[in-house]
């Protein structure tokens, strides 16, 4: 009754049925552990969970490094058994005790009898990868490896037709625990064993039943070719375990599982983003978002590539975006008409910084009624509102969907991109450098790529192209004769904003040469490697662009998060006040910025008005 008592009190064993209490505990082993005997016990029962019934306990590297104090209610020894690879730490013990031992075997099967209690290993706080050679290997950006790295196994897929009898033994025969569903070398579903379980077996579904039937159709994927912080951002807002890895041609090339993004590490941000996902209120979802400064400070410091710090915020305010959108449509039922929530500006280029304002809008599939129309008026205004309450600002120009300027069926959205390209004037010019940045945080995702592919296509007119190489010339790079930095005074001194003449110009540059090639793609980087090999952009500059956007964006978050909660200018430096070497590197880099501009003006300017 005693270890009853206290693993009703120790998660995840509260959230088990009393039937599934009752049997964990007769597969429970007791075990006295101290300084002595504790590897030993680690080394003959693994693989297997542990749970610390009293003492305290070390788990160390094998260079000795302090990786967790277990104490009480504690459990270890879970990474292994998720991940398969061998356990390489070791215990320490600091106070002798009692460690429950639960097997490996009696440890599956708790899991695939009770979702609460799997779901709880797989998003635990503080998770620990216990292979530190592994951890070498993927280094400080192990967030930014593309997926088609990690990817384990080739897809392994059937049609909509397939019968669940026959399904079930092909994930037998391969040893997977989910299918991809494919028509016409389509992605139209995903078939898990949880589906098989609770959607066949406890509903007495007869075995001969197409897969289509119980499948989840249109699950959510990703691109092979994104980042690995974009699988665990995708796979946490949408509370899934198994992700669906499609390449440009929306054709699946295989699956990623959370068991496979955990061999790699952990990632707070992402702990974040599932707690903002599971929010069951505005109020909850508030007061999560006031965590993120501190989450950001701790992820910045692990990695090198800043344009992953930019994405992580996209990927929260995407998180706080949909989640707003539920809760508006839990309060006054689904939408009337088919729509997307768009992103633009740095949200939709996925380089966001906790000062980056609010830029988005609503892209109707079909016009709504006057009725309908209060219907989304309501749902603008209560997620502009919220995220505002998130910490994400409202747009001083008011570019947001709660004005109805910005709401849209696709006709009258490119009836206004085409007067923009066709008239371009310097108001219409101001727009699109904010509008031609956009993705679509909500919706049907082909419907928005033909859309988007339209609107690219208005981009490409070589007029307004022109003027937009003017606009980019307009803009006065700071640095003045003998190389010297110009900054502007202001209250808190001589400053330069490097986000107006140094990272919005580069923006604008990519933006430029993106709309010339036709591409879609909004972030930067991903618009400067799709460039790679253009006719009007060497190797070489395409390359400085890169990498004097990553500094700049690097320095503007290390000042960011040291100046976050003053009323310092978030996005202007005072040169004085960085090492001679950094002086110069932003010397370097306003230089090649200078350079880009004008190799922009004399590839494009001249045609303008």
């Amino acid at each position: 009754m005693i270890m009853k008592d206290f693993l009703q009190q120790c998660p995840p064993f509260d959230q088990l049925k009393a039937d599934e209490l009752d049997w964990a505990i007769s597969q429970l082993q007791s075990v006295y552990m101290n300084e002595q005997n504790a590897n030993e016990v680690l080394r003959d029962c693994r693989p297997a969970l542990f749970i610390v019934r009293s003492g305290v306990f070390d788990l160390r590297s094998q260079q000795g490094r302090l990786l967790e104090r277990l104490e009480v209610g504690d459990l270890f020894g879970y990474p292994s058994l998720l991940s398969g690879r061998p356990i390489t730490n070791h215990i320490a013990t600091q106070q002798d005790g009692i460690v429950y031992v639960l097997s490996g075997a009696a440890f599956d099967r708790l899991r695939k009898a009770n979702r609460d209690f799997e779901q709880y290993f797989i998003q635990a706080h503080g998770q620990r990868l216990l292979a530190e050679q592994n951890n070498k290997e993927s280094g400080s950006d192990w967030v930014n490896q593309p997926i088609q790295q990690i990817l384990q196994h080739a897809p392994v897929s059937i049609p909509s037709t397939t019968t669940i009898a026959a399904a079930a033994r092909l994930m037998s025969e391969q040893q997977v625990s989910s299918l991809l569903v494919v028509d016409d070398h389509h992605l139209v579903g995903i078939l898990t064993d949880r589906d098989i379980r609770n959607r066949v077996v406890a509903k007495g579904l007869s075995y001969e039943v197409a897969v289509n039937v119980v499948m989840t159709p249109l699950p959510a994927a990703v691109n092979a070719r994104r980042s690995v912080l974009e699988a665990l951002t995708t796979m946490t807002s949408h509370n899934v375990h198994h992700l669906p890895v499609v390449d440009d041609n929306e054709q699946p090339v295989g699956m990623i599982t959370a068991t496979d993004l955990m061999r790699i590490q952990r990632s707070e941000p992402v702990y974040l983003i599932s707690a903002l996902h599971k929010a069951e209120s505005r109020q909850q979802l508030i007061a999560e978002a006031e965590n993120l400064p501190e989450y950001l400070q701790r992820f910045a410091d692990r990695v090198k590539d800043t344009s992953v710090v930019g994405r992580l915020m996209a990927s929260v305010t995407d998180t706080m975006t949909r989640k707003l959108i539920q809760l508006y449509e839990r309060d006054y039922g689904v939408a009337p008409v088919a729509y997307h929530w768009l992103a633009f500006g740095s949200q939709g280029r996925e380089d966001q910084t906790l000062s980056s304002d609010q830029d988005n809008g609503l892209l109707y599939s079909s016009a709504p009624t006057a009725s309908q129309e209060q219907w989304f008026a309501g749902l603008a205004a209560s997620v502009c509102e919220g995220l505002h309450d998130c910490g994400i600002p409202l747009c001083p120009g008011n570019i947001m969907a709660s004005n109805p300027e910005y709401r849209g069926t696709e006709q009258q959205w490119l009836a206004r991109f085409r007067g923009w390209t066709e008239s371009p004037t310097p108001k219409a010019l101001m727009y699109c450098q904010i509008f031609f940045d956009s993705r679509s945080i909500m919706g049907s995702g082909r419907h928005y790529r033909e859309y988007r592919q339209k609107v690219a296509a208005l981009g490409q007119q070589s007029v307004f192209i022109a003027n937009l190489a003017i606009l980019v010339n307009q803009i006065s790079v700071p640095l003045g004769l003998f190389n010297r930095l110009r900054t502007r005074s202001s209250e808190q001194g001589e400053l330069i904003d490097i986000k107006r003449y140094g990272i919005a110009v580069i923006n604008d540059i990519a933006r430029l040469y993106a709309l010339e090639a036709g591409l879609t793609d909004a972030a930067t980087p991903q618009r400067l490697n799709a460039l790679r090999g253009n006719r009007l952009l060497n190797r070489q500059d395409n390359q400085s662009l890169l990498d004097v956007w990553q500094f700049l964006t690097q320095l503007r978050l290390q000042h960011q998060l040291a100046v976050w909660g003053t009323t310092q200018a978030k996005n202007a430096i005072d040169p004085e006040q960085l090492s001679p070497m950094m002086r110069r590197q932003l010397k370097s880099a306003f230089r090649i910025i200078k350079q880009a501009q004008q190799g922009v003006g004399l590839k494009f300017g001249r045609q303008g008005y």
